[in-house]
């Protein structure tokens, strides 16, 4: 992507859950697509990003690899040439024991891993089991590590990436960003102990919903006569609740308001206006808008 950030180019934070990034791209999509702007280059090249920051974070797989890639620096871990299970190895360093009358080091230890889940709100408020899959480094099924050389399963490394399904208990009333550590479930190490494994959970805010860091945002159409003029407009927040905000005068898109016990969870929701498309302008509409231009409007 030519070193631009995807979650920055579609507009969310890292982290966003999967549903979130889908949401953003399709919005964004919908309106760059060259279809819309016929001619328009700027709105072109712009579409073009979108594409290649969804299909760098798009998926879970993918995101994961660039989560991992990111952390490290921008290697890339594929299957031949120097792959991740190589780097790991040279991190490790050497993973036979050292006998030595020097003071006793800590055990080599294989590199823990942080995953986003991603839960929905009312696994949020009320807990419950998640499963998901994990894919990690695991002590090789043939040579059990010790191989120097010559397994066909690990080529020597020690170690070999495999799946499995792990269910982890959310606990209720669980917040964006809350980080469950699962001790020993990080990638195995040759002849040491493993890493650990963290969590970092992910709410799903819903449509029409964000999050920046651990702060809710929920954008709000507003027509432009209405932020000009002042007014009122309807939303439903993550509490399931009606509430009518009141517009200011002289309003601009990008505003926010806060008002608390309405996010999920009943902490605070920040509320922020947004330009409402038209849509198709009736003649009526387009004469109004003719005669506002003409008084300097």
């Amino acid at each position: 992507m030519s070193g631009l950030d995807p979650y920055r180019v579609l507009g969310v934070d890292s982290s966003a859950s999967d549903a979130e990034i889908k949401r953003a791209y399709r919005r964004l999509a919908r309106q760059h697509h060259p279809d819309r702007n016929p001619g328009d280059s700027a709105s072109e090249d712009r579409f073009k990003s979108l594409q290649s920051a969804f299909d760098a974070i798009g998926s879970p797989e993918k995101r994961r690899q660039h989560d991992e890639e990111k952390r490290f620096g921008g290697m890339r871990f594929e299957s031949g040439g120097l792959g991740f299970e190589d780097i790991l190895r040279q991190m490790m360093g050497n993973s036979q024991p050292q006998y030595s009358r020097e003071p006793t080091s800590p055990p080599a230890q294989g590199i823990s891993i942080e995953l986003g889940i991603d839960i929905d709100t009312e696994i949020a408020e009320s807990g419950g089991k998640i499963p998901f899959v994990l894919s990690r480094l695991r002590r090789c099924r043939r040579c059990t590590g010790h191989s120097s050389t010559g397994c066909p399963v690990c080529s020597g490394r020690g170690v070999e990436r495999r799946e499995s399904t792990v269910t982890v208990n959310i606990p209720k009333g669980v917040e964006q960003g809350h980080r469950l550590r699962l001790k020993g479930m990080g990638n195995e190490h040759p002849t040491g102990l493993p890493g650990d494994l963290t969590l970092i959970v992910r709410i799903d805010p819903g449509e029409d919903r964000r999050w920046e860091s651990n702060r809710l945002i929920q954008s709000v159409e507003v027509p432009y006569t209405t932020l000009l003029l002042g007014g009122e407009v309807d939303l439903i927040s993550p509490m399931g609740r009606k509430i009518r905000l009141s517009i200011d005068p002289g309003s601009l898109p990008g505003d926010r308001r806060r008002i608390p016990k309405e996010g999920i969870g009943g902490g605070p929701l920040d509320v922020e206006l947004v330009l409402a498309e038209p849509g198709t302008l009736s003649e009526e509409m387009h004469q109004a808008l003719q005669q506002l231009r003409e008084l300097g409007l």
